[in-house]
């Protein structure tokens, strides 16, 4: 769905997301895995990244974590998140990512 729209609207297409997301979790309609957890992971992400502020690594599985750096320097292509938007992104979610391989058995 993301990969079809225009950069400008994806930030509002995610938090849209994310709030019904949060919505369900809250009235127990879903658990917090999985999909509902990677989107209200990219999410904060695209927040703290717009805000300026810092969030704690996450690792996601690693087709989301590509797909969502992908969509990361398209929106800084875009001029819709900073131009150190990619290096947070690696913070947060690429290096937690690369552990989780070198780990696995």
């Amino acid at each position: 769905m993301i990969d079809g729209m225009p950069a400008e609207a994806i930030v509002a297409v995610v938090k849209r997301e994310a709030q019904m997301l949060a919505e369900d979790l809250a009235r127990g309609r879903m658990p917090l895995a999985g999909e509902a957890h990677s989107i209200l992971s990219f999410c904060r992400f695209l927040e703290a990244s717009q805000s300026g502020t810092k969030i704690s690594p996450v690792a996601l599985p690693m087709t989301d974590t590509a797909f969502y750096r992908k969509t990361t320097e398209r929106l800084v292509q875009a001029g819709k998140l900073p131009s150190d938007a990619k290096e947070q992104f690696d913070t947060v979610f690429s290096r937690p990512a690369l552990k989780v391989l070198i780990s696995t058995p």
